[in-house]
């Protein structure tokens, strides 16, 4: 079963598609739409042919995501079961779902489709275009028009036609294509291209040792990268108007920037003498990429962490981490989501994590339970893993794929992101908190795991405790990474008694997991005396997520609209102005200036906020004098404010 997009604007149909391997008379195709544990909708299909279409509007309430059941029957015999998952949200960031296209040689129409088709099955609502450019410092080439093929740094084609074909492929699905580039990379030819030494990064204080991007194959077209001051106001206008080009060249609609470095380099030096300090350098670069163009989305990699803390609260959609040495077990992976939610409050985190890299040298399979089991870590603290694309990632280098995934995984693999995306309201939402309620049961402890042990994570969504059983009673090794894959399938857990204090009635006790039923909930029968909850976990093999009702986990009451007012800068005014408003709970907003003819004139903030009071400046190059309608829309209200320009 397929549905035609990643995520779905509020009102907008679903459109499905099923196929049916053994067609015959009088097949039935009963579904039933799940939010939670609570039935929101449900339809019976006929199923005449070896395919069945049908489409469904859900409920228009933004940030949703629903699991649809799907039943094969013939008559009341049935013949199969399935699942999928589907997320209604206007805007990418609320729920990331990260992955990534790294081949742009010629391809032609089929292969394009039957490409996008692949990522939509798993959701993917974001595509990082990994190399594709054809210079660092000039991603774009050519002058008058852009030439219909280059080579990018690999030497490897890269086809005008394919990133085109795959942009627009991806809007039609709602996905959102931010290409690729470092922030501070240009060819040791750039100087030709205009690129100043003077805006380089140095070992010395004397310039006279550059820093560079060294040991990159002979084959390449260059054997080293120069790495500039992403502080450097000069760098900083030279390769926002190379990107400029890009997002307005005619064949191409990119989104956005995936912005990367290469992490902590040590002490390195400005041209001038003065110690580089590059955290503030990547934050500078960052303001200056969304004050060039408001609307366009940016991502920007921390290397293992490496000037998150600046990087985080900037004006980036999502919060994106690359995990290195010292961050390789198991709970380096929840403690980096945690940290970065506590960097930058309501934004979501995708991890970059190469899971069984020592073996991507080499041809070969991933291991399963390695890929799984890092997954499930990942998911169960509310963050995304950025793997999925061609292939699955085995390194740094996207375009690596000498290990391949098993039938098996790939088959798994859905039911993990159709699990990601329908239940994203209690894995990620804005409500979600970490708690420190103990669930206790025999070879149980609590986060973070043990050899030998289950590991209860606990949570809290709105009116409901949540907890995430992760099974390590058979792991060997505690490091995601498993590089000599070692990690073995999990020995599956059953009827695990369990308990946990709750001074709370609870109404409804369900459980549901990707590994099993395709993530259908089941709901548990309960005690619960002097404040002790106590049930029988059915199974467990890698991850079960168990769900305490005590009030709804579905909409809850409308919050108060957020208020928006020019408080503390001039309305007439001549040069700037700023607007001021206040959430009344972290959420996504986007905040935007109209002409009095409906046409947006400047997008000016767009992604998560936190609750709270926010001041956005509204730029002096951003209108021309006029009398414009300035709109803040929040999944809490939306409320507009009359702005007049004067000469």
């Amino acid at each position: 079963m397929q549905s035609d997009k990643a995520r779905y604007a509020p009102g907008q149909a679903v459109a499905f598609n099923a196929t049916i391997d053994a067609p015959q008379a009088g097949l039935t195709l009963e579904v039933k739409y799940l939010h939670g544990l609570g039935v929101v909708a449900q339809q019976t299909v006929t199923a005449a042919n070896s395919s069945a279409t049908w489409s469904w509007t859900p409920p228009a309430t933004d940030y949703q995501g629903y699991l649809v059941a799907l039943t094969l029957k013939n008559g009341a015999t049935v013949l199969d079961e399935t699942t999928l998952g589907v997320d209604v949200s206007s805007d990418w960031a609320r729920f990331p779902r990260y992955g990534f296209l790294s081949e742009f040689g010629p391809k032609t129409s089929a292969q394009l489709d039957a490409m996008v088709q692949q990522l939509n099955r798993y959701h993917l609502n974001g595509l990082q275009f990994y190399d594709w450019m054809d210079q660092h410092h000039r991603p774009l080439p050519g002058t008058a028009s852009v030439p219909a093929t280059w080579n990018d740094l690999a030497n490897r084609p890269t086809a005008l036609a394919t990133l085109a074909g795959y942009i627009d492929r991806g809007h039609a699905r709602n996905m959102k294509s931010l290409f690729y580039n470092l922030v501070y990379g240009a060819y040791p030819s750039a100087a030709a291209d205009g690129v100043s030494d003077t805006w380089g990064l140095y070992r010395d204080a004397s310039h006279a040792n550059r820093y560079t991007i060294g040991g990159l194959p002979g084959s390449w077209e260059a054997s080293s990268l120069n790495v500039l001051d992403p502080a450097n106001a000069a760098w900083q206008n030279y390769l926002l108007n190379e990107h400029g080009k890009v997002y307005d060249a005619t064949r191409l609609s990119f989104d956005g920037w995936h912005m990367d470095q290469v992490g902590d380099p040590g002490t390195v030096y400005t041209y001038g003498g003065q110690v580089a300090n590059l955290p503030t350098g990547f934050r500078s670069m960052i303001d200056a990429a969304k004050a060039a163009r408001p609307a366009k989305s940016l991502v920007m990699n921390a290397v293992n962490q490496f000037g998150q803390s600046q990087i985080a609260p900037g004006p980036v959609d999502i919060v994106y981490t690359e995990m290195w040495t010292g961050n390789e077990e198991y709970s380096s992976l929840g403690q980096v989501i945690r940290d970065n939610e506590a960097a930058a409050p309501g934004k979501r985190s995708v991890l970059a994590a190469y899971v069984n890299r020592g073996r991507s040298g080499s041809t070969g399979f991933f291991n399963d339970a390695s890929v799984l089991l890092a997954d499930a870590v990942i998911f169960a603290h509310g963050g995304s893993h950025i793997e999925l694309g061609e292939h699955l990632l085995g390194n740094e280098y996207f375009p690596n794929n000498n290990l391949q995934m098993s039938a098996l995984l790939q088959y798994n693999l859905t039911a993990y992101y159709d699990f990601l995306t329908a239940y994203q309201n209690l894995l990620r939402g804005p409500d979600r908190t970490f708690a420190s309620v103990a669930l206790t049961g025999t070879n149980v402890q609590a986060w973070p795991p043990a050899l030998g042990k289950v590991a209860a994570l606990s949570t809290t969504v709105g009116g409901s405790q949540v907890f995430h059983l992760l099974n390590f009673r058979d792991a060997r090794t505690l490091n995601w990474r498993d590089d000599n894959q070692v990690q073995p399938i999990p020995t599956p857990v059953t009827n695990l008694n369990l308990s946990f204090p709750l001074g709370t009635a609870v109404t409804k006790l369900w459980v549901a997991s990707p590994d099993i039923n395709r993530g259908l909930p089941r709901q548990l029968t309960f005690t619960q005396s002097g404040g002790t909850v106590s049930f029988q976990l059915p199974e467990l093999n890698y991850w079960t997520m168990v769900v305490a009702e005590t009030g709804t986990v579905t909409a809850a009451a409308p919050a108060p609209k957020p208020e928006l007012a020019f408080t503390a800068a001039p309305n007439p005014f001549h040069g700037t102005t700023t607007l001021r408003f206040t959430l009344p709970k972290t959420e996504a907003i986007e905040l935007s200036v109209y002409d009095l003819r409906g046409r947006l004139v400047a997008r000016l903030r767009q992604g998560m906020l936190a609750a709270g009071a926010h001041e956005v400046a509204v730029p002096a190059e951003a209108v021309a004098a006029g009398v414009y309608v300035c709109r803040l829309q929040a999944a809490s209200g939306t409320v507009t404010q009359r702005l007049v320009k004067l000469d």
